[in-house]
C-alpha cells in the first residue's frame, strides 16, 4: 500500500513541478531587447459575426442559378444517361429470339433545356455511330 502511495505522491510532484514550469513561462516578462510589432500586424480578436457560417440558404441562394435554364451542364455521365433512358423506356428494344424484331419505345420526355438537349443528341448520336 505505501509503494502505491508513494507513485502516487511522486506523479503529483511531477505534475505540480509541470505546472511551475508552465507558469513560469506563462508569467514571464518579454525581453526588452526585442523590438515591438508594428501596430498594424498586431492581432486582433476576431468579432463574432466574422467566426459565424452564413445560413445555408443563404450560401446556396450566392451560388446557384435561379432556374434550370441557367445552370451550366457542360458534362455528364453517359452510363447514367443510358441507364436513365433505358427507365424511361426511350431506347428501342429488341427479342433476343428474334433480331429482326424490333419493339419501339413507349417513353415520350415532356421537358428539357436547351443544353440538356444538345448534350442528349451528341451523346444519343454518338450512341447510332457506335453500332
Amino acid at each position: 500500500m505505501s509503494g502505491e502511495q508513494s507513485g502516487l505522491s511522486w506523479v503529483v510532484q511531477q505534475d505540480t513541478s509541470i505546472q511551475a514550469v508552465v507558469q513560469s513561462f506563462i508569467h514571464r516578462s518579454l525581453n526588452p531587447d526585442l523590438p515591438a510589432p508594428p501596430s498594424k500586424l498586431a492581432a486582433t480578436r476576431p468579432c463574432q459575426q466574422a467566426t459565424l457560417r452564413p445560413p445555408e440558404r443563404k450560401c446556396l441562394a450566392d451560388t446557384a442559378p435561379g432556374s434550370v435554364q441557367d445552370a451550366p451542364l457542360s458534362w455528364f455521365d453517359p452510363g447514367i444517361f443510358d441507364n436513365g433512358m433505358v427507365e424511361q423506356k426511350l431506347y428501342a428494344t429488341i427479342d433476343s429470339g428474334n433480331l429482326s424484331l424490333v419493339r419501339e419505345p413507349d417513353g415520350n420526355i415532356m421537358e428539357h433545356t436547351y443544353a440538356g438537349t444538345q448534350l442528349v443528341l451528341v451523346q444519343a448520336y454518338s450512341l447510332t455511330e457506335e453500332t
